[in-house]
C-alpha cells in the first residue's frame, strides 16, 4: 500500500459571494483584529504554532493560543475510504485539496459549507493510492449582503437573508458596522467584548470625499466622533438648506446667475452636506439646463424651485421626486411636455403628441434601454438577445399620457381657467396640471405591460404611468448604477450593484424606496469601505466637485461673507457647472469609455468625457490661478497651513489629508515636498503644496 501524505496549510481562496468588514484591505475581518488587539495580521507567528497571524486571521483562530489552530488530524484509513478531520470554526468555508501532478496544481477533493457552531468537521473520501492534501479556509457571503457567514454568526444575524434583522431596510453589513460604532461597543456571540471602533482621521477624510463636497477640519472631527453610521444619521436630521435659502442669504444683486451663486454657497458651507451632494447627483439624472436666455434660464426663483425638489427630497421617496419633476414647469419647458396637445384627429391626425418627455422619463429618469437583473447585467430572451425595455410604440403611447399638461396659474399667480390661458414668467413657479380638454382620450398600452382603458382622467393616467415606471424591475439596478457612479465607483461590481438594488425592494413603507436608505447602502458598502485596492476601483472626480473640495478645505470666502464665483469661466474651463448641462444626457454619458485600456477591458469612466487635452490644460490653469487667488471671489484662510511652513513634511501631510484623504504615494509626496522646500516665501510654500496636491492622481481619482 502506498503512503498517504498530508500537508497542512491554510490560506484564503476566492468565494463566489465574498463579504467581510475589512477597512485596511488585508483580507482579515475587523472583528478578528479587534478581538486580538496588538496582533498584526502578517507573517509573524505570535503563538509559535507554525501558522502565521495572517493565516490565523483568515481561519478565525486565536493567535495567542497554540491549541487554536486549523490543522488536519492524521487521516483514518477505513477499508475503501479515508477520513479527514479538523476543528472547524463556525461560519467558515473549507476546501480539501489534493495535489495533481499531471496538472501541476491543486484540485478540489471536497468543499464544505459553513457550520453554525464550532465543532469537529469530518470528510470521508474514497480511498486513494496516496497523495498530498491540504486544507484551505476562507470566508463566504451566501446571502450577498457584504457580511461573511463567520461575521454574521458573531454579530447574531443570519447569512440566509440579505434583509436587515429589524425590518429597517438596513442590510446586515450596516447592522454590523452600526454595532461596531455604537458607544457601548458590541458583545459577540463567543462572549468577546469589542470596544467601540470609530474611523481614523484618514478614514473619515476619505469617506467625506465621497459623501460631501469635501472634508474640512470640522467635518473630519464629526465623522471621527460619530462614526460613519452616526454621521449619516445626523445628516438626515439637519434642517434642509434649500437653494432658495442660500440665494437669499447671499443677498447678491438680482441676475440670471444668482441661483448658481446660491448653489456655490450651499456646496461650500451648508451643514447638510450629504443632502447637498445627493441633490446634485439627482440633478445630474433629472437634468434641466438653466442657461440664460429663456424664461427659466433668466429667473433664479424658477431655477431654485426646481432644484429644491432634490434638496427637500434627497432622502425621501424617488416616486415623489419624479412626480414633482413631471409636473414642474421648468422640466415641462425643457422637455416640451408643457402645453403638449392631443392629436387633432383620432383617425387621420396631422398633429401628434410631443414624445420628448415620454422618451426621456423612461430612458434617462427611470429604467434605461434594456431590461436588467438586480446586479445590472442585461436580461436575455430565449435566443440570447438583449431585451429592450420599450419600443417606439411604447413611446407613442406614453406621449399620449403626458398630453394636456399646462400651467395651473396665469397672469402672475392667478388661477388658470383652461389649458390655453397665457402664462407670465412667475407662473413657472407653480406646478402644472392636466387639463382634460387637451388630454388624449382612448385606451393606451404603456410601459411595463400596463393597460389604460380610457376611463380614467388625464390626471389619473399620469399617476398610473408614474406607478408603472416605479414598479418596473429594471428601475432599481438602473438608478442604483447612476447614483453609485456619482458617489463612489464608475464600475461597481455586480455584487455591489445587487446589494444597492436590493434596498429598493426592501422598503416596507408601501412607497418607492427611501433614497436615504439607498445612499446609505452606496456609501457603506464593503466594496467602498474596504482598504483593498484594485485596478478599476473608484472613479475620476468631477472637476467642479474637486474645485468645491479645494474651496471647502481652505475656506474660500469673500470679505463680506458672500459666496459667488464666475460660473461662465468655470463652465468653460471645466466643461461643467451645475444646472448648465449642455443636454438632457448630463455633462457626460454613464457608459463613456475612453479609448485604450479602459475600453478594451469593458470599463467606463464617465467624467473622462470632459477630459480633452484643451479642457485638461484649462482646468489645470484654473486650479493654479485659483490657488494664487487670481480670478476668484474671495480669499483662502491659510492660517493653519502657514503655521506649518517650518515643518514641510507636516504641511504636505495636512494638505494630503484634506484633499486626498491621506492617499498620496510616497514618491508623489517626496516630489511635492521637494517643490515646497524650493520656494522662498512662506505663502508660496503653502500655495505650491496645495496646487500640486490638487493636481495629483490621488486627488483626481477617488478610490
Amino acid at each position: 500500500m502506498k503512503i498517504l501524505i498530508v500537508v497542512i496549510a491554510i490560506f484564503a481562496f476566492p468565494s463566489v459571494l465574498f463579504g467581510v468588514i475589512d477597512f485596511n484591505g488585508n483580507g482579515v475581518s475587523e472583528f478578528w483584529e479587534l478581538q486580538y488587539k496588538g496582533v498584526v495580521a502578517d507573517d509573524f507567528d505570535s503563538d509559535n504554532d507554525g501558522i502565521s497571524n495572517l493565516a490565523e486571521g483568515i481561519a478565525g483562530t486565536d493567535p495567542h493560543d497554540p491549541a487554536s489552530v486549523l490543522a488536519l488530524e492524521h487521516p483514518v484509513l477505513d477499508g475503501p475510504e479515508v477520513r479527514f478531520s479538523w476543528s472547524a470554526e463556525a461560519g467558515k468555508i473549507y476546501r480539501l485539496e489534493r495535489w495533481d501532478p499531471a496538472a501541476n496544481g491543486w484540485s478540489e477533493a471536497a468543499s464544505i459549507l459553513p457550520l453554525n457552531t464550532a465543532e469537529i468537521q469530518t470528510v470521508t473520501l474514497d480511498r486513494l493510492d496516496g497523495g498530498v492534501f491540504r486544507l484551505v479556509s476562507a470566508d463566504i457571503d451566501m446571502d450577498g449582503d457584504g457580511l461573511s457567514a463567520w461575521e454574521e454568526i458573531l454579530i447574531g444575524t443570519s447569512d440566509e437573508s440579505a434583509a436587515g434583522v429589524d425590518g429597517s431596510g438596513e442590510g446586515d453589513f450596516v447592522t454590523a458596522l452600526r454595532a461596531l460604532e455604537s458607544e457601548e461597543g458590541v458583545v459577540l456571540s463567543n462572549g468577546a467584548q469589542l470596544d467601540r471602533r470609530l474611523p481614523s482621521e484618514k478614514e473619515a477624510a476619505r469617506f467625506l470625499l465621497k459623501a460631501s463636497f469635501g472634508p474640512t477640519d470640522e467635518s473630519i472631527e464629526e465623522v471621527m466622533s460619530m462614526g460613519l453610521t452616526g454621521w449619516i444619521d445626523s445628516q438626515a436630521t439637519i434642517p434642509t438648506t434649500r437653494l432658495q435659502t442660500s440665494i437669499a442669504r447671499n443677498a447678491l444683486p438680482i441676475n440670471s446667475s444668482r441661483g448658481r451663486d446660491g448653489w456655490w454657497r450651499s456646496a461650500n458651507i451648508a451643514p447638510d452636506q450629504l443632502r447637498q451632494r445627493m441633490a446634485y447627483a439627482l440633478s445630474q439624472i433629472l437634468v434641466v439646463n438653466f442657461q440664460g436666455g429663456s424664461v427659466i434660464g433668466d429667473n433664479y426663483l424658477i431655477q431654485a424651485r426646481y432644484y429644491d425638489i432634490f434638496t427637500t427630497g434627497a432622502f425621501g421617496s424617488y416616486r415623489n421626486a419624479l412626480e414633482k419633476v413631471t409636473y414642474n414647469p421648468a422640466m415641462g419647458f425643457y422637455l416640451s411636455h408643457l402645453n403638449n396637445r392631443k392629436s387633432d384627429d383620432p383617425v387621420t391626425p396631422t398633429r401628434f403628441p410631443d414624445e420628448n418627455f415620454a422618451r426621456e422619463i423612461m430612458q434617462l429618469f427611470t429604467i434605461g434601454l434594456w431590461e436588467l437583473n438586480l446586479d445590472g447585467s442585461r436580461k436575455l430572451d430565449e435566443e440570447g438577445n438583449f431585451i429592450p425595455t420599450y419600443g417606439n410604440q411604447t413611446i407613442t403611447e406614453m406621449a399620449k399620457v403626458f398630453t394636456g399638461m399646462s400651467h395651473s396659474t396665469t397672469n402672475n399667480g392667478r388661477a388658470a381657467t383652461s389649458f390655453y390661458d397665457v402664462a407670465r414668467g412667475n407662473d413657472y413657479l407653480y406646478d402644472m396640471k392636466v387639463w382634460d380638454e387637451e388630454h388624449e382620450t382612448g385606451p393606451k398600452s404603456i410601459i411595463n405591460g400596463v393597460q389604460l382603458d380610457g376611463s380614467q382622467t388625464g390626471e389619473e393616467e399620469v399617476q398610473a404611468a408614474l406607478d408603472a415606471l416605479l414598479e418596473h424591475p429594471s428601475l432599481p439596478p438602473f438608478l442604483s448604477r447612476l447614483l453609485i457612479q456619482r458617489f463612489t465607483s464608475s464600475n461597481p461590481s455586480a455584487a455591489y450593484l445587487a446589494r444597492v438594488s436590493r434596498v429598493w425592494l426592501d422598503d416596507s413603507s408601501g412607497e418607492s424606496a427611501d433614497l436615504g436608505e439607498v445612499i446609505k447602502a452606496i456609501l457603506l458598502d464593503p466594496e467602498v469601505l474596504s482598504g483593498d485596492s484594485h485596478q478599476y476601483r473608484g472613479k475620476v472626480r468631477e472637476p467642479i466637485i474637486r474645485y468645491a473640495s479645494l474651496a471647502r478645505a481652505f475656506n474660500l470666502v469673500s470679505e463680506n461673507g458672500k459666496y459667488s464665483t464666475n460660473q461662465p469661466l468655470l463652465n468653460d474651463d471645466f466643461g461643467q457647472f451645475p444646472m448648465l448641462s449642455p443636454s438632457v444626457f448630463n455633462f457626460y454619458l454613464p457608459d463613456f469609455a475612453p479609448e485604450g485600456e479602459f475600453r478594451m477591458a469593458g470599463k467606463v469612466s464617465p467624467e473622462l468625457q470632459l477630459a480633452s487635452l484643451s479642457q485638461l490644460l484649462r482646468s489645470d490653469s484654473r486650479f493654479a490661478a485659483s490657488v494664487e487667488e487670481s480670478g476668484v471671489s474671495g480669499s483662502f484662510d491659510l492660517t493653519k497651513e502657514l503655521a506649518l511652513v517650518n515643518e514641510p513634511s507636516a504641511l504636505v501631510e495636512r494638505v494630503d489629508l484634506l484633499m486626498t484623504g491621506g492617499r498620496l504615494k510616497a514618491d508623489t509626496k517626496l516630489m511635492i515636498l521637494n517643490a515646497v522646500q524650493s520656494e522662498v516665501t512662506d505663502l508660496e510654500k503653502v500655495r505650491t503644496a496645495i496646487y500640486l496636491v490638487s493636481q495629483s492622481m490621488e486627488c483626481i481619482v477617488l478610490n
